[in-house]
């Protein structure tokens, strides 16, 4: 069983190269996640099982981490605890020999292998003492549900996550390599309408939204042609419009890898999911953060200050 975390897209495009290699080996898969996630999951792996969990549905009112997971705290715990409840429901009736979860706290079993997928194992915040605690509590909970954790990254300098992907003590650790649905994706046919400007939105609201809004204002002012791939489920088709400007809901698989192979520059989050993607895409992009999520925003000047990608704070958005 693969449980995946719905909070925006990014853990659910990076689960597909895994499913389609456990597919491939002749392993039965059953993919447990919820929202978008999931419905992103079933297009793209159709042939897997599903399973519907609750959803954590993570929202970034505000630019204070701290403050917006203490707000949805309480929910989040009652989440945990309904998926725990429906996994070990679910493992009475059926035959499972191993339980991956990236990045849901409630997807373990004592009698089943659990494995923890994650490319952070260290909390960032700028407050040394937050940063310490938060981890200490992380790495115990790690330790006593999962036996190994998978790390989709490299070890040492070629690292793509740089100090949020260092092994935890004490708790086996494995190295995968960067998860990228694009990672072995032949050379794309050229499409038959082409953007200088391609912008991935992704994220959990209301920012990815807000997001939206400025990527659209910047694009208009500058006068540049544009699609603008909103990274919400619905209509793969794209709308044109006078302005230049177009949109389409979401790409997969093959129709997103042609659009990007045809655009010049990119711009999207600097979530890890979408860091993974443009290593193997090798295009130009200006990584925006989310505001309020810690991890974006060091993975963004990371990157920055590797030569990989430039960046810009959110409100302040200039192209």
């Amino acid at each position: 069983m693969l449980a995946v975390l719905d909070w925006g897209l990014g853990h659910a495009s990076r689960c597909v190269p895994l499913v389609e290699r456990w597919r491939a080996a002749g392993d039965r898969v059953t993919v447990a996640s919820a929202g978008p996630a999931l419905a992103l999951l079933q297009a793209s792996v159709p042939a897997a099982e599903f399973l519907e969990l609750p959803a954590y549905a993570v929202r970034y009112p505000g630019k204070n981490m701290v403050w917006n997971m203490a707000q949805q705290g309480p929910r989040l715990a009652r989440v945990i605890g309904q998926e725990h409840r429906m996994l070990q429901q679910f493992l009475r009736t059926h035959a499972v020999d191993q339980v991956v979860s990236d990045g849901r706290f409630g997807c373990y079993h004592p009698a089943v292998e659990s494995i923890w997928l994650a490319h952070q194992l260290h909390i960032q915040y700028p407050q040394p003492v937050l940063a310490q605690g938060a981890n200490a509590v992380y790495h115990a909970y790690l330790r006593r549900h999962f036996q190994v954790v998978w790390i989709p990254d490299w070890a040492g300098e070629a690292s793509l996550a740089g100090q949020l992907s260092r092994p935890v003590a004490r708790l086996p650790h494995r190295y995968l390599g960067p998860l990228s649905r694009f990672a072995q994706t032949v050379p794309a046919a050229p499409t038959t309408t082409t953007y200088p400007w391609l912008a991935l939105l992704s994220g959990p609201e209301p920012q990815r939204s807000l997001l939206e809004q400025e990527i659209r204002t910047a694009f208009t002012r500058a006068g540049v042609r544009a699609l603008l791939v909103r990274g919400v489920p619905g209509s793969t088709t794209i709308q044109r419009h006078p302005s230049g400007i177009d949109t389409v809901d979401w790409l997969l698989g093959a129709d997103l890898h042609r659009q990007v192979m045809a655009a010049e520059q990119l711009v999207c989050r600097s979530g890890y999911s979408s860091l993974m993607d443009l290593h193997y895409w090798q295009k130009n992009a200006l990584l925006v953060p989310t505001p309020g999520q810690t991890e974006q925003a060091y993975l963004a000047r990371y990157w920055a200050a590797r030569g990989w990608a430039t960046w810009q704070e959110q409100g302040g958005l200039r192209i």
